[in-house]
Order: C-alpha cells, then sequence, then structure tokens
C-alpha cells in the first residue's frame, strides 16, 4: 500500500507558513515544506516555534477519548462553516486546534489538574514527532534547477514505489497593482508571471508525477483517522484569486496580477485533464481562492477590503485553517475548477 505524503510550496511566511503548521497540528503526514532562504533549519525552527504551548486548557469531563476529539475537531475545525473561527492564540497559551490523531489517546481524569509530568513528556513526544514528520528544502520557483534538485531529494524522501503525493498547495504569488495599463511596467510584470504562472506550472512539471497513478492503491481506513485531508483522492490545489476571473472583472486594473492568475485558472484545467487521463479518480486538481488575507502581500489592500465588505482574514490562521476544510470536503467531482474560501465556484 502507498504511503502519503504533503507538499507545501513556499512555507516561509503568510498563508503558506500558517498552513504548513495548521497541517502539522491536525495530521500524522510527512510534509516536505519549501523555502526561498539559503538556511532552510531557520525556516524549520520558525514552523515548529510555540507549536506546542507548554499549558493547554483541561477538560473537567470524566472521559477524553480518540473519538470524542475527533468528533470536536469535525465540530470546532476551520473550514466547517463559513462562520467558523479559530481561537487566537497571540493572546494566550491556548491550543487552538486538536491534537493530531496519533497523539489523542484515551485518558481518564477526575481533576482539572493536569499531571505536569505527564504532560510535559506527551508534549515533548509530540513536538519530537512533529520535527521528524516537516522536512524543510530550499526551492526557488524563477529558478527550474532548483525545483527539479528538490524533486530529486523528495524522490529520496519518499520513494515513488511505497509512496504517493496525496495533498499538494502550489502557493506562490507575488502582487504588483497597476489601475491603467499605463502603469504597468514590462519587469515588475514579467516577475509577476515568473512567479505566480511560471511558478506553479514548474511545480507540477516536476512534483505531479509523484501523485497516485490509477493503479496506485492506498488505505482509505488510514486517511479516515487523519484530520483536515481529502480521503478518497489525492489533491493538487493551485492557489488562484477572484480577480483571475474574466466574467467576474467588473473594475478593471490589477492587470498583471489578473492575467496570471487567470493563467493559473487555465492551468488547473489543463493539469486536471491530465492527471483524469493518467490517476482516474485517484487524483484531481483544483483552484483556490481564500479572500483577502492580511499578509505582506495585501498590506496595500487592508483597509479598502473591510470597507468593501470583502471577506478578510485579520490572521493568516484562520484562513490557513478554513483553506485545509474546504479543500478536504472536495469531491471527485469538483475537480478542474475554481473554488472560494465558502466552498463556493468561481467561473472562469
Amino acid at each position: 500500500m502507498s504511503k502519503p505524503w504533503i507538499l507545501l510550496c513556499p512555507s516561509s511566511r503568510g498563508i503558506g507558513h500558517a498552513l504548513t503548521r495548521h497541517l502539522l497540528r491536525t495530521t500524522t503526514l510527512p510534509i516536505l515544506a519549501t523555502t526561498r532562504t539559503r538556511d532552510p533549519e531557520e525556516t524549520k525552527a520558525a514552523l515548529l516555534k510555540d507549536l506546542f504551548p507548554k499549558s493547554q486548557p483541561q477538560q473537567s469531563s470524566p472521559t477524553t477519548d480518540s473519538s470524542s476529539s475527533a468528533a470536536a475537531a469535525k465540530a470546532t475545525g476551520p473550514g466547517v462553516a463559513p462562520s467558523s473561527k479559530i481561537s487566537d492564540s497571540s493572546s494566550s497559551d491556548t491550543y487552538p486546534y486538536p491534537s493530531p490523531p496519533e497523539h489523542s489517546g484515551s485518558t481518564s481524569s477526575t481533576s482539572a489538574t493536569p499531571d505536569s509530568s505527564s504532560s510535559s513528556a506527551t508534549l515533548s513526544s509530540a513536538a519530537a514527532d512533529v520535527s521528524s514528520r516537516l522536512h524543510l528544502l530550499p526551492l526557488d520557483v524563477c529558478h527550474e534547477d532548483s525545483i527539479h534538485a528538490c524533486a530529486q531529494k523528495a524522490s529520496s524522501l519518499f520513494p515513488p514505489e511505497t509512496h504517493h503525493l496525496h495533498l499538494a498547495f502550489a502557493l506562490p504569488g507575488i502582487l504588483h497593482p497597476e489601475k491603467s495599463a499605463a502603469q504597468v511596467d514590462y519587469d515588475l510584470a514579467l516577475d509577476t508571471f515568473r512567479v505566480n504562472c511560471l511558478g506553479p506550472l514548474m511545480l507540477m512539471k516536476h512534483f505531479g508525477s509523484f501523485l497516485p497513478r490509477k493503479r496506485t492503491e492506498f488505505l482509505l481506513q488510514d486517511l479516515q483517522e487523519e484530520g483536515q485531508i481529502p480521503k478518497h483522492h489525492a489533491t493538487w490545489i493551485n492557489m488562484s484569486a477572484r480577480v483571475g476571473s474574466v466574467s467576474d472583472n467588473k473594475s478593471g486594473g490589477w492587470y498583471s496580477y489578473r492575467s496570471s492568475k487567470a493563467a493559473v485558472n487555465s492551468l488547473t484545467k489543463s493539469f486536471d485533464l491530465q492527471l483524469l487521463s493518467r490517476s482516474g479518480g485517484k487524483a484531481i486538481c483544483v483552484g483556490y481562492h481564500p479572500g483577502t488575507v492580511k499578509t505582506d502581500l495585501s498590506k496595500g489592500f487592508w483597509e479598502s477590503s473591510v470597507k468593501s465588505g470583502r471577506k478578510f482574514w485579520e490572521r493568516p490562521e484562520e484562513a490557513a485553517g478554513n483553506m485545509a476544510g474546504v479543500v478536504a470536503k472536495l469531491e471527485e467531482s469538483q475537480r478542474g475548477r475554481i473554488w472560494d474560501w465558502k466552498g463556493e465556484e468561481i467561473l472562469p
């Protein structure tokens, strides 16, 4: 049986950083995350920092078992409904996510006070497990040699004979807004296409072969016990944007960014058709629009997003959790299309 793994590119900051941390918390699958920094270990340390806070709230209920933990994860996990929220961990040490299934063993308690030594040992074990599951590799989407080298290392970490890529997030993106064609800078526009369009395309070129084929067999029972990941098929997600929709363009502007994301939508459809032929129902490709997220990329539009009433995520952690939830619920019949943070389709 083939063993699943996860790819995130990039994971250094923004929603990619938050999404990597979210999947480390809520799944037990190995993760290959990429960074442009010269020191991947520095990025890995940042991803693991405070992943398991020292103090966690203790439920006063008599028993807590893995089934109730799973139910709680489904009931409160981001992406269950548009109104779902993640508690703000920046203001306290509260652990806002369900523990990974591997660490949700049965426990009994008659007191609200946890055993400090037992709790410390559990956290240490969890932290060690997460660190061993996270593989950080250098990758620059603007240089194909870098992508090829990373894919070669991935092949060593996860031999295709025994493993398959089950969940891939191609997230590279930059934004240079222009209100009119006269404001388009040739070099900046070229950079936009190199990152936003050619970046995902080269990732599909070099990592697409890791996705399962029609003959690939994987244990559905094992996947059912994981957190917010697709259970019946592998999924490749390209980061899209609503402004990439030609039919939805009612305001103009953003020439290079709009057209680069429209290109991403076209690539998504083409790659999904390739997967349909190669993998059948075992793998799909979709695009995803997260809404406006408070990151460096959208820094110039925070205020206007709030005033316009568009969805605005104050914290990348919220957007990441919601994204994982929406993607996990996608059926094979929804393949090849673009979906937004509410799970609604964005037309081309």
